[in-house]
């Protein structure tokens, strides 16, 4: 390995880390909370996002229960992103890829559209 991809490839393992730690954190400092956000009551919490024409509902892609918490939403977007990530096939073919890019589109949507159906606080 050259001295440049040596130092291209710390480079972006620091950057990855600190945007996914910003991200984790929602943006607060490292080794602090995040700042809780007011509890939406059940009255007036959005209704869920309908899917796309075509598409199989959040609950569905996700392979948990429309009532599921965040808890079990995150965890099952987790082991199924594991599993279909495009960095995962990154050295297979291009038909390959682009259905693990298809198929993370797909779960990033129904992970999106699960938390935008939750309170923060269940």
């Amino acid at each position: 390995m050259s001295t440049n991809e040596l130092i291209v490839s710390i480079l972006c393992t620091v950057v990855g880390y600190a945007l996914v730690s910003w991200l984790l954190n929602r943006g607060g400092r490292h080794g602090q909370e995040p700042r809780p956000e007011a509890p939406v009551p059940p009255s007036s919490a959005p209704p869920t996002p309908a899917p796309r024409s075509g598409e199989a509902p959040w609950h569905q892609v996700l392979g948990v229960s429309p009532n599921a918490t965040r808890t079990e939403i995150a965890s099952a977007y987790r082991s199924l992103i594991s599993q279909y990530h495009p960095d995962k096939v990154a050295r297979l073919g291009a038909e390959i890829r682009a259905v693990a890019e298809r198929k993370s589109a797909e779960l990033n949507r129904a992970y999106e559209q699960a938390l935008s159906s939750r309170p923060v606080f269940p």
